[in-house]
């Protein structure tokens, strides 16, 4: 039990982190979080929940942020709400096997890091 606790205290920590730097670009951190808790050991079945809740948090409070200063139109945000929502919830809903699961991640977080760091 005792080994939980610093693991927790860092996850929160590099959450926190996630949150302020993903924002301030108008981003919600879900990959980072996904990859942090799999390297902390987080149940394989709870990592798309918490992820889809903190990217729900941090986006919803950047975009509110957005909206005040003027910068945004709901016109042209409401067809991806209108989208994103369900297909947040079926996608959170969907359960692989732990090998598939940590399989699909590291294929996705590869892709994703040759996409930003490799093309164009």
């Amino acid at each position: 039990m005792d080994e939980i606790i610093p693991n927790l205290y860092f996850l929160a920590l590099a959450f926190c982190i996630v949150a302020f730097l993903y924002s301030s670009v108008g981003l919600g951190g879900g990959s980072s979080y996904t990859a942090l808790m799999a390297i902390i050991g987080v149940h394989y079945l709870l990592i798309p929940t918490i992820s889809l809740i903190l990217n729900l948090i941090v986006t919803s409070i950047a975009s509110i942020n957005f909206l005040r200063g003027g910068h945004g139109r709901i016109r042209l945000m409401f067809p991806f709400l209108i989208t994103s929502i369900p297909m947040a919830y079926i996608g959170g809903s969907l359960h692989f096997p732990k090998d598939i699961f940590f399989l699909l991640l590291m294929a996705t977080l590869v892709l994703v890091a040759l996409r930003v760091y490799v093309w164009d």
